[in-house]
């Protein structure tokens, strides 16, 4: 535990030399997990001129607290499944399928994302998740999931095509897709078109607020999605 506690504290002083970190509560099906992440935006956008991409993947999003209340309250999806999560940013959703049984990989293409999303998981006490690199446009993993999931990644339309051929490789024939978002504009462009492709949505909403959002009530989607059925 003493080498454990060492390690997430080396690791944290790597991931702080390049943004500030905040700890945060966030409150999942009567848990309250401790999140760690950016909080300050401004100071994100300053500390992403050195960085390849803009770090996204370093901010709590509403959509990832949404799904990861949704997932706890609709444990079946995932117990006992393989999962695949998409953009995984900090981690919350993929660690709370991981907390209720599932078999979780977590991917991002920011290394640093990665890294967050694993002090997430060891101070909340949520082991056995595999993580890995990846970028959508170069997308070489073929492994084939149960459950699919992703918290505010359908935001670019330019990685719509990328994403729509990551779901063709990776999903099982009977699999299941599972995305929140915010209700961008966007996003309800590329559910129309996945739908009118063949795919079948069940969609509810429902409203996230936490301390990130101080005080504030933000609707998320959740789109629950299967290819060619009604079922």
């Amino acid at each position: 535990m003493m080498a454990q506690t060492a390690w997430i504290e080396a690791l944290w002083a790597r991931l702080s030399a390049q943004v500030a970190l905040v700890t945060r509560p966030v409150v999942v099906a009567d848990r309250v997990w401790q999140v760690t992440c950016v909080e300050d935006q401004d100071a994100l956008l300053d500390a992403a001129v050195s960085m390849e991409h803009f770090p996204y993947g370093y901010l709590l999003w509403e959509a990832s607290v949404g799904l990861a209340r949704y997932l706890a309250t609709c444990p079946e999806y995932v117990r006992g499944r393989e999962v695949l999560e998409l953009g995984c940013g900090v981690g919350l959703s993929g660690i709370i399928a991981r907390s209720l049984g599932a078999q979780v990989w977590q991917t991002d293409h920011l290394p640093g994302a990665l890294q967050l999303a694993e002090i997430n998981a060891l101070q909340n006490g949520v082991f056995g998740i595999e993580r890995f690199p990846g970028d959508w446009r170069q997308w070489a993993h073929d492994r084939r999931y149960d459950v699919l999931i992703g918290a505010d990644v359908f935001y670019d339309r330019a990685m719509h095509f990328y994403l729509e051929a990551v779901f063709a490789r990776n999903l099982k024939e009977d699999g299941v897709l599972i995305i929140a978002d915010p209700v961008r504009p966007q996003a309800l462009e590329f559910a129309a078109h996945l739908e009118k492709s063949g795919w079948h949505f069940q969609i509810e909403t429902l409203e996230v607020c936490w301390q990130g959002t101080h005080g504030k009530s933000v609707e998320v989607v959740i789109w629950v999605a299967r290819r060619g059925t009604g079922g």
